[in-house]
């Protein structure tokens, strides 16, 4: 082909190019004319899309249905109503009074002006007849504790002070218990005092108010102090 071409005259390429531009617009022409049949040449620049596709309209509501009307009310006439209906009245049955049954030999006595009530019995007090005897020394207190009672350690420490006591007496007359009841301010003479009155007192019992011998008390003091 290239050299059938080549040896060509170029009237015969001219008239081939002319053959073919002939065709050319042929076919555009027909295009053209088909495409006006139909009506649906797109304007040029506009893009033709599924999103530009509008949607039905809705379907109109449905009617309401028609409200029947209220049937119409019968008028009844007001009438006067009926006179009462009147009972016959019988007069009133007066009673006869109930007078008491009371015997009008009864008389009334008057009440006394004051009533005596007995009260209880009172118990006369009976007096003894013996005075209750407390407990008194025999050999006397004085005798009990001298100066000769001291210990050693308590007179080389100087110990004075006063010490008071409180006795039990046994019937048979003997210090039962002793109890300090203030101190000396020192414990040995304290505790001496005790032990002293225990080992030497002695007492007449008490008695009580038949002059039966019985346990009774007695109360003192002691002071402690050395000799010049």
């Amino acid at each position: 082909m290239s050299y059938a071409n080549a040896t060509a005259s170029p009237a015969a390429r001219m008239r081939a190019a002319a053959g073919v531009v002939a065709i050319h617009a042929l076919v555009g022409a027909g295009v053209v004319i088909g495409l006006t049949i139909t009506g649906t040449i797109p304007k040029p620049g506009v893009i033709v899309d599924t999103w530009d596709i509008k949607d039905e309209p809705p379907p109109p509501p449905p009617r309401p249905e028609p409200v029947p009307e209220p049937a119409e009310q019968a008028y009844a006439p007001v009438t006067a109503p009926k006179p009462p209906i009147e009972l016959e009245r019988s007069a009133p049955v007066e009673a006869e009074p109930v007078r008491p049954n009371i015997a009008t030999d009864v008389t009334l006595r008057p009440l006394p002006e004051t009533i005596n009530i007995p009260g209880p019995a009172v118990t006369p007090s009976v007096t003894p007849a013996i005075e209750p005897v407390g407990a008194r020394p025999r050999n006397g207190p004085t005798g009990w504790i001298t100066t000769n009672d001291y210990s050693r350690s308590d007179l080389v420490r100087e110990r004075e002070g006063t010490a008071g006591y409180r006795l039990v007496i046994g019937s048979d007359g003997r210090v039962d218990a002793c109890e300090i009841t203030r101190s000396s301010g020192h414990a040995s003479l304290d505790r001496n005092t005790c032990r002293l009155i225990e080992s030497r007192a002695r007492f007449e019992p008490a008695t009580n108010n038949r002059g039966d011998r019985t346990v009774g008390t007695y109360t003192g003091s002691v002071t402690w102090q050395i000799p010049d």
